[in-house]
């Protein structure tokens, strides 16, 4: 992917120190990572779409990867499963994750239009105890967006778990349906589904933010599980969504 130096410039940088700054980013994002061993990690090495061999350190490794510090982290191919696709997949374990779960996400190339291939993220775990910090997935999100853009990958995909009606104080819920489009993920809704409960102004609308646009708690009560996308192209809506989102959050003035 080819990146924008005016986007690099006006925007990116400008975000990348709204979370730089954030207590979050100091406290546990400083790439102190360990291996299965206990020794220090020092990053890995990912093989991008163009044949590009990348050495990501351990700060790096842990912005793309949603790693925080005193992570134990780990990689190993993998086949296709279920929603996730074949590729590298980046595993890590710490104090903040779900007891018995592990984290992780898959670098691989996907094919995004007829015979053309691009390097895709994909979230295919990220369960964090209730007790986490405050805003460490905003932070660790925002942070994979930026490196993955300066690194040319074209667009992050998870499979968005969890139904409404939103139940924010069950720590049992599965809400990623709700929290993803937050920061900029979309996919496309079916007649369908708006017409299971019709509102006048869903009329025409075809993709997930156009209904939180139009009547966000309709998609917190209605809303449910679907594969869904971050468009890492300059000045995408993805964009848009999330820098709002983390200007009105995380940034403080």
């Amino acid at each position: 992917m080819m990146t924008d130096l005016r986007f690099e410039e006006d925007t990116l940088r400008k975000i990348e120190s709204i979370l730089l700054d954030h207590d979050i980013a100091r406290s546990y994002f400083q790439g102190e990572l360990y291996d299965r061993l206990g020794n220090t990690f020092s990053g890995f090495s990912l093989e991008l779409q163009s044949g590009r061999m990348v050495e990501l350190d351990a700060k790096k490794s842990a912005y793309l990867f949603m790693i925080p510090d005193g992570s134990t982290a780990w990689a190993r191919r993998v086949n296709e499963h279920g929603n996730a696709p074949a590729g590298m997949d980046i595993h890590f374990t710490n104090s903040f994750v779900i007891e018995g779960e592990e984290n992780s996400v898959i670098a691989f190339s996907a094919e995004t239009l007829p015979g053309v291939w691009s390097d895709t993220l994909h979230i295919s775990r990220m369960m964090l105890r209730a007790d986490a910090p405050a805003r460490l997935g905003t932070v660790a999100f925002g942070m994979m967006a930026v490196t993955a853009y300066r690194l040319g990958f074209t667009q992050i995909q998870l499979y968005a778990a969890g139904r409404g009606p939103l139940h924010p104080n069950d720590p049992d819920a599965l809400i990623g349906y709700c929290v993803w489009p937050k920061w900029g993920f979309d996919a496309p809704v079916n007649a369908a589904e708006m017409s299971r409960h019709p509102m006048s102004s869903m009329h025409e609308v075809s993709t997930v933010q156009g209904v939180i646009a139009r009547t966000p708690e309709w998609w917190n009560t209605y809303g449910s599980a679907r594969p869904m996308q971050f468009d890492l192209r300059a000045n995408s809506l993805s964009w848009s969504i999330l820098i709002n989102y983390l200007c009105t959050t995380v940034a403080t003035f």
